[in-house]
């Protein structure tokens, strides 16, 4: 039997494991990141995935009222963003939690290398120095995202955009050159191919000083460099379909820094025509001749007679055609994923 004492003190457990539960708080959840953009940092991505394997550096400014326009505290300093593979979402080394109110403006860098910084007063800045044809490669990206305290995304939205230009180089002959024609008893096949040897690109501006706020670069115009596009010693033969249409080869993608095209600005190529003709009597099959002989042949083409400029976060597509005739260049100006098409000249 319990006594009155007993049936007190289980009644005052009994209240307290109550009380206990329903006064526990919530843990706060830590904040995370999601991270979109056509980027990669290596090799260029045409599509909106960001990949994991590439940190970004943030800085954040918490600001008391709803207009994050006025005073501002340091929330994150250049704090180092990683992808967390087992929860599949981006977070910092360190947990941060959201404030209670108030908005946080939020500055994102990539790569994460010595070159890039940011800061609240001008957010991503980078000195860069295209001097090699690898360091085409290393695509620079910012972002800036506004989050309210109170009514927050669930991961905070990077959605990066290029602070450079990509620049695609692509190349075909300008038509199909090989026939045959009778003369009398007798047939003569020409075969003429078109083989692509080297092409470079040169009078680039190099090396810059880019800024976030205000968006821009400042340009160092005296330091030009040339970058090459394609070179292989067995060339790389242009050819057509069975409907003789020119095929389109792509040679090179690259990132270069947003310019106004100087007049010495060029696209350069060499290219060979092999030349094999053969005198076949049609009547007995026989062969009289079979000679081969190679053209060599180059050509610069400037590239400010296409574009004026080259604009950050857009993609230029330059189609150089070759063959016996004079060369053609054409382009086409489209936003990074070419989702949107600009055509300025295309042939």
């Amino acid at each position: 039997m319990i006594n009155r004492l007993s049936l007190h003190i289980l009644l005052a457990l009994a209240l307290a494991s109550c009380v206990k539960s329903t006064m526990d708080p919530v843990a706060p959840e830590p904040m995370v990141f999601s991270a979109v953009a056509s980027h990669s940092t290596k090799g260029i991505i045409t599509t909106t995935n960001y990949p994991i394997d590439e940190p970004f550096v943030v800085e954040a400014v918490h600001y008391d009222d709803d207009t994050g326009l006025s005073g501002g505290d340091a929330f994150m300093t250049r704090e180092t963003v990683q992808y967390d593979i087992d929860n599949g979402l981006w977070r910092t080394e360190d947990d941060y939690f959201w404030p209670i109110d108030g908005r946080i403006r939020f500055y994102a860098g990539s790569p994460l290398i010595p070159e890039v910084s940011v800061t609240r007063e001008n957010g991503v800045t980078a000195n860069w120095d295209i001097s090699s044809g690898e360091n085409t490669q290393t695509d620079l990206c910012f972002a800036e995202v506004d989050e309210d305290c109170t009514a927050h995304s669930a991961s905070v939205p990077i959605i990066f955009s290029h602070a450079l230009s990509q620049v695609c180089i692509k190349a075909r002959t300008i038509k199909h050159y090989s026939y045959s024609r009778s003369i009398d008893n007798l047939i003569q096949a020409n075969i003429i191919t078109v083989v692509l040897d080297s092409v470079k690109i040169g009078g680039i501006v190099s090396k810059g000083r880019f800024t976030q706020k205000p968006l821009g670069w400042l340009l160092e115009k005296d330091i030009k460099s040339e970058y090459p596009v394609f070179s292989s010693k067995k060339g790389q033969e242009l050819g057509c379909d069975r409907y003789d249409n020119p095929i389109l080869y792509r040679l090179n993608n690259m990132l270069l820094i947003p310019q106004t095209l100087s007049e010495d600005a060029y696209i350069q190529e060499w290219h060979h025509i092999v030349v094999r003709t053969s005198v076949t009597d049609k009547d007995t099959g026989q062969i009289i001749s079979d000679t081969t002989y190679e053209l060599p042949k180059s050509s610069v083409i400037y590239l400010a007679d296409y574009c004026e400029a080259w604009n950050l976060d857009y993609k230029y597509t330059y189609r150089l055609a070759v063959g016996l005739d004079s060369p053609m260049l054409s382009m086409a100006v489209t936003d990074w994923t070419e989702t949107r098409e600009i055509i300025l000249e295309d042939q």
